[in-house]
């Protein structure tokens, strides 16, 4: 029979935040948020936990994913301090969400429906893949090198996602996403059209290279290379990745209100201690001091749920959030009329809802400017004022050839 695990003072903080984590985090206002941090905060623990306490059975393996390596006991008794110290920021950060934060918890819907973080390059992955061939001729031609990797003199990765340059100008030429990645092609190109990014836009959906440099020689191959490896991790850092047809559909229901939102899930009751011995002077005076001692406004994850935080969760802003996401997701569909990839974006005009003014009655605002001034009469010169300062001249007679007025 094994000998039961002893569990040290680290070990067992870690298990306190992993439990911390995995509870706040079932309080999350969406199912979507719920189980993709399960699944998160479950593989990094698995990470780095050490080989020797790791379940036989393999019921784990669904939390695994694609970058999964268990570390070393070595690096993982370095790492305890930083990670636990990570996992309370993280456990902070969960809970200024569930209490109403907003930019806390519009970057967890984010990082959910794969707008940044480790989702994004996930289905960054999916859209990077090439299209099947029709035929067999064209297997062969998909499977030699592309055309910049042989203009290039190079086989790294980004080069084969353009097709053959073309010539623009004297000094310039484009170069195109190739058609081996038509879904790529069409959400960059729909995207840079409609001028939708989470920070700045996309200026380009083609890379515009210059054929010369400034001593009018042709241009070196490294630095044409360099070109468009700087606009590959530009544009690519900007691009949102299509989502499935079923979670866009479904975050298209729940931002017009066909699909009912789940609400809010209830926090777990508190435990409370059955036994209270009574205080003594010295223990009541300690309290005291240390009650003293506590900062009057606490932070954002220690506050209670109710109508002092920062914003009440209901379905009202539960929606608003979701047409925000929908604003910035899209699905790629076959158009078999067209014979091409159409991408389809969520409405844009929920992100900048128009200002209505109500009519009012204008003689409210009689006599005031734009600016909410009153408006005063602009001073005019009377017809009897006489400049005075020539006549204390001596010589005014000799300069002006006339007599002091009166």
């Amino acid at each position: 029979m094994p000998s039961p695990v002893k569990y040290s003072a680290s070990n067992l903080k870690s298990i306190h935040l992993l439990r911390a984590l995995l509870r706040e985090a079932s309080y999350l206002p969406d199912a979507g948020a719920c189980q993709y941090f399960r699944r998160y905060i479950i593989s990094r623990f698995k990470a780095y936990q050490p080989a020797k306490n790791a379940a036989t059975t393999g019921g784990f393996e669904r939390y695994r994913h694609k970058g999964f390596k268990r570390r070393h006991i070595s690096i993982i008794e370095e790492r305890t301090s930083e990670n636990q110290k990570k996992a309370r920021k993280a456990l902070n950060y969960l809970r200024r969400a569930n209490n109403g934060h907003l930019p806390c918890l519009e970057k967890i819907m984010l990082l959910t429906y794969g707008r940044m973080g480790e989702r994004r390059y996930a289905l960054l992955n999916d859209l990077f893949k090439p299209e099947p061939p029709a035929n067999e001729e064209l297997v062969e031609t998909q499977e030699e090198p592309a055309p910049l990797q042989r203009l290039y003199y190079s086989n790294k990765h980004f080069l084969a996602f353009f097709g053959t340059p073309r010539k623009v100008s004297d000094n310039e030429i484009k170069i195109d996403i190739s058609d081996q990645y038509p879904r790529l092609r069409a959400v960059l190109t729909s995207q840079t059209a409609r001028h939708i990014a989470l920070h700045r836009d996309i200026s380009s959906s083609t890379v515009v290279a210059p054929t010369k440099n400034v001593w009018e020689r042709t241009m070196p191959i490294k630095r044409a290379r360099n070109i468009v490896r700087r606009w590959y991790k530009l544009v690519m850092g900007k691009l949102l990745p299509p989502l499935p047809d079923e979670e866009w559909d479904r975050l298209r229901g729940l931002s017009t209100g066909d699909i009912r939102w789940e609400g809010v899930v209830q926090g777990r009751t508190p435990a409370t201690v059955p036994y209270f011995r009574p205080e003594s002077t010295n223990d009541s005076q300690e309290n005291t001091l240390r009650k003293g001692l506590i900062p009057v406004t606490p932070s954002y994850g220690d506050k209670p749920r109710g109508k002092k935080r920062p914003h009440v969760i209901t379905p009202r802003l539960m929606k608003r959030l979701y047409a925000k996401l929908l604003a910035l997701s899209c699905k790629v569909e076959w158009n078999s009329e067209r014979n091409k990839w159409t991408v389809q974006w969520g409405p844009q005009h929920e992100m900048n809802p128009r200002i209505y003014f109500a009519p009012v009655d204008e003689s409210l605002f009689e006599g005031v400017d734009d600016r909410g001034r009153l408006v005063r009469p602009a001073k005019t010169k009377s017809q009897a004022y006489v400049p005075r300062w020539p006549y204390y001249n001596p010589n005014f007679k000799a300069i002006y050839g006339e007599e002091i007025p009166a």
